[in-house]
């Protein structure tokens, strides 16, 4: 089910304030995913604090983490946007959800 037909018969007043509470959430999620990615890459990557910089092995596995962490990330996404999509398989407790 779209969000359009999930917001039928709702007044736009009431449309315009669930829509703000949605990009809110999507933006403290948006964070929080960040703020796990730094703190796992750095605590498995950064290992002694020899300079100001980071080395040439710390970095290659900064960006390994960072690159494996997003390709993760976009795949569960796409995952959960496939199940959502299918019929009777939505949210739980939505029309037409899931259990």
């Amino acid at each position: 089910m779209d969000m359009n037909a999930m917001l039928a018969g709702v007044s736009e007043s009431e449309r315009q304030r669930l829509m703000m509470m949605l990009e809110d959430m999507q933006i403290k999620e948006q964070v929080t995913m960040y703020n796990s990615l730094v703190e796992r890459c750095f605590n498995n990557c950064v290992t002694s604090f020899r300079s100001k910089t980071l080395d040439d092995r710390e970095e290659k596995c900064i960006t390994r983490c960072t690159t494996k962490f997003i390709k993760a990330s976009a795949r569960a996404g796409q995952a959960f946007q496939a199940i959502g999509m299918q019929p009777g398989q939505g949210m739980p407790g939505a029309p037409g959800g899931g259990v």
